[in-house]
């Protein structure tokens, strides 16, 4: 069972290594993973020639983008068609400059909260006694969540092969070339704040782990031989509850720094991906369902989308599994000190509970999922029924 988790969580850790040169690759990360010349650690370092080249790419395709897509949009005789293409255009233009904004006015936040997970799980790493090179990035869930991921990916970047091997031409060529810089830099907003929640979760899940099987076993073990004990057992179990402590407070804080980094980026996103849905939905009815790539197009918004909150879920779903392995830790030792640490930590939690909420309008959970597709349906049903009393 150690041995098949250590295997997902290497190979998680791969997919998260190719996501970041990807993300590279279309301009995304304006930032270089390097290894501290001290211990080797990772570290993110600023890459101005980098960040310099990716804004220049960007507001150039945003140019070409828009002029061009404005052209085709003009040049569409079916209103539906053109509405989803002039929606398309909106949402993608609109993330396009959020992540304009966000390379330029936030790096140095960007960097600060990058570089703060990854202090995290290397003092997650020491706590664990992990091996420098081994992984513990989740297991079999994450792993699953992480392939899907990299299917969408695919999906983005190469949906437009098949019109070019059609039409291979220089303009459609260089269409197709803005199109997905622009639609994938779009898209790595959602897939972003996916891979920020899953690794929150990943967090939550391994300390979870280590205080349920170690260290609530070492606290029972020292309140057996409570006559026996040396300073040196004590304090080392003392320094041990105060990291685990403080590694879940710290995991507390970069979420909210998170959220507040995110929170319009992701609130945008969401809103244009149902409503482009409901546009395609619609469309597809109207041409009585027979547009297989439409059909594609809707499947992959919706699992961008659903990734999100299930990364989402998880991570909320591991921060109140905390309060529960708190109350099991709660009456195993005598000791003064430890108890109002522990009741202290509780109260906090009590207080910041983990939820994701942007800008106050809705929460992210399956819940939200559900409404929609439920709205959507009726929606539907509702058209066709219209349609099916006026011919």
């Amino acid at each position: 069972m150690l041995g098949s988790r250590l295997s997902a969580a290497a190979l998680s850790a791969r997919i998260l290594r190719g996501v970041y040169n990807y993300a590279n690759l279309m301009g995304i990360i304006h930032f270089e993973l390097r290894g501290n010349a001290l211990d080797g650690s990772l570290l993110a370092m600023p890459c101005f020639w980098l960040k310099c080249l990716s804004v220049l790419l960007r507001i150039l395709c945003c140019i070409a983008y828009t002029y061009l897509s404005i052209g085709y949009i003009m040049t569409l005789e079916n209103m539906h068609l053109a509405l989803i293409a002039a929606l398309r255009l909106l949402g993608c233009i609109s993330c396009a400059v959020l992540m304009l904004l966000l390379q330029l006015r936030h790096g140095q936040r960007v960097l600060r909260l990058v570089n703060r997970y990854l202090r995290l799980f290397r003092r997650l790493r020491a706590l664990l006694q992990v091996p420098p090179h081994g992984a513990l990035f989740g297991g079999k869930r994450e792993l699953l969540l992480l392939c899907s991921l990299v299917l969408c990916l695919a999906y983005e970047s190469f949906c437009p092969v098949p019109g070019l091997l059609q039409n291979l031409t220089l303009f459609e060529a260089f269409f197709s070339l803005c199109e997905v810089y622009i639609t994938v830099g779009a898209a790595m907003i959602l897939h972003i704040c996916f891979v920020g929640y899953l690794s929150l979760g990943v967090l939550y899940q391994q300390l979870n782990r280590f205080v349920r099987q170690q260290l609530r076993q070492q606290l029972r073990r020292l309140e057996l031989q409570r006559n026996q004990l040396t300073r040196q057992q004590l304090r080392a179990a003392g320094c041990c509850l105060d990291e685990c402590i403080s590694i879940y407070d710290e995991v507390q804080r970069v979420s909210r720094s998170f959220q507040r980094l995110f929170d319009l980026h992701m609130c945008l996103m969401l809103l244009f991906g149902f409503l482009s849905m409901g546009c395609v939905c619609y469309y597809i009815m109207l041409s009585k369902f027979n547009c297989t790539s439409l059909w594609i197009l809707v499947a992959k918004m919706l699992a961008d989308i659903v990734l999100l909150t299930l990364a989402v879920q998880g991570a909320g779903s591991y921060s109140r599994v905390v309060k529960r392995l708190s109350v099991e830790n709660f009456y195993i030792t005598e000791r003064s000190e430890w108890h109002k640490k522990l009741e202290m930590f509780l109260g906090r939690l009590n207080i910041f509970e983990f939820r994701v909420r942007p800008l106050g309008l809705f929460e992210v959970s399956n819940e939200l999922i559900l409404l929609f597709l439920s709205g959507l349906v009726t929606y539907l049903t509702y058209i066709i029924q219209y349609g099916l009393q006026t011919q």
